[in-house]
């Protein structure tokens, strides 16, 4: 087997505001799973039986840790609580309609906050690059970080160079696995701090 340090990174399997097209990023509003991603959960468990896990990541979202409990069963896996990743505060848009804010956020640029103490999306890139560093900081060799769609999606785009903002991947799926390289992550890592520099003192570029 390889030394090389790996990153299993998925969004948690899908909770009862997903099969409503709700937002939810406030975690203190408890949002679990339903029962389709109860067996979505199960079926991952199944395909990563053979990777040998020596950390487990959740954010403060219950749906998160709840995926990865049964996803990694009744393995003795350390599991640790980052809230570096967890999703985006919604303000206004909280407990409402995905395609409300979707709305709002083609007609608004990623420095822009919604109403209602939300974040935008350039606070929420800085925070997904400190949690970022802080796993790379970790010295597990394989690990599993159960969390959401859009620190995933920023860190695909981002490690190909692209805008992670604003890049070809826009959504990622419930329960999807994606296994990064150590060199992935830090070349991502890099385009996500260049990119909240930039944006941060130009604005919208």
């Amino acid at each position: 087997m390889s030394d090389a340090r790996a990153f299993t990174l998925t969004r948690h399997c899908r909770s009862t505001y997903n099969a409503d097209g709700l937002l939810n990023g406030d975690p203190s509003i408890v949002v679990l799973l339903d029962a389709v991603g109860r067996e979505q959960c199960e079926a991952l468990r199944e395909r990563l039986a053979g990777v040998p896990f020596d950390l487990g990541v959740h954010t403060r979202f219950p749906r998160t840790a709840q995926s990865l409990g049964l996803i990694l069963g009744g393995r003795d896996v350390p599991r640790m609580e980052y809230p570096e990743f967890d999703d985006i505060q919604l303000g206004l848009f909280e407990s409402r309609d995905v395609e409300e804010y979707r709305a709002w956020r083609r007609t608004h640029g990623p420095d822009e906050r919604p109403p209602g103490g939300a974040e935008s999306r350039l606070d929420a890139l800085g925070r997904y690059a400190d949690g970022f560093e802080r796993l790379l900081a970790e010295p597990a060799r394989e690990v599993l970080a159960v969390i959401h769609d859009v620190p995933i999606r920023f860190m695909l785009n981002a490690m190909e160079g692209l805008d992670p903002m604003e890049g070809p991947i826009t959504a990622i799926p419930n329960a999807q696995p994606f296994r990064l390289e150590e060199a992935d992550v830090r070349r991502g890592l890099a385009t996500m701090r260049e990119r909240q520099v930039a944006v941060g003192q130009y604005g919208e570029s």
